[in-house]
């Protein structure tokens, strides 16, 4: 299958469209100046035309540089503008994303990355904030029954030392810590470690 080259289709053709009117306002103006700069009367007699067309072909040279360094100057200037604001859509988000994964990362899994609406990559923070989400459902079900394996081991070491549970009661308990277990085994069994 060839490659796919347009995957967010709105972003790369507004982004098309802002490049190629650049390249049709430079070839206007280029197109206006090159007229100013050489609209000239050749005159009424053949002998001033020929000296007008003489004048304007000295000068041409020079007119088409100067004409071009102006052109190369404005389409430069704004192809910076609209590439900065086109960049900030995506900097100003990828730099917010990079914060929130190191969060997440380091185990704050209560971050919710927002970004503007006009932005272009909030469908990659909504991700990341269902994934957030989800991870800290996950957390939450892990520590819940990581408490309850606390608390019955503690009453069951408490009950031995004290010998005042029965053997039938000690196995209902060794029953309930085992189910603790195998909750938290499935909880952990649901992360991808290797």
């Amino acid at each position: 299958m060839g490659r796919q080259y347009f995957i967010k289709k709105e972003f790369q053709a507004r982004f098309i469209i802002k490049f190629c009117l650049i390249v049709i306002m430079g070839a206007i103006i280029s197109g206006i100046i090159l007229y100013a700069s050489t609209n000239q009367r050749l005159g009424d007699t053949y002998l001033e035309s020929l000296n007008a067309i003489k004048v304007l072909n000295d000068n041409l040279i020079s007119n088409l540089v100067y004409t071009n360094l102006i052109t190369v100057t404005a389409i430069s200037i704004v192809t910076i503008v609209i590439t900065l604001f086109a960049s900030h859509k995506i900097a100003g988000p990828l730099y917010r994303l990079e914060r929130s994964t190191e969060a997440i990362g380091n185990g704050d899994f209560t971050i919710e990355t927002r970004l503007r609406e006009n932005d272009e990559i909030t469908g990659v923070a909504s991700a990341l904030n269902e994934m957030a989400g989800k991870l800290r459902s996950k957390m939450i079900d892990i520590k819940t029954d990581l408490e309850e394996v606390k608390d019955s081991s503690a009453d069951m070491e408490s009950a031995i030392k004290d010998k005042r549970l029965s053997e039938k009661e000690l196995k209902k308990k060794i029953i309930k810590l085992s189910n603790r277990i195998k909750s938290l085994n499935r909880a952990i069994s649901k992360f991808t470690i290797l």
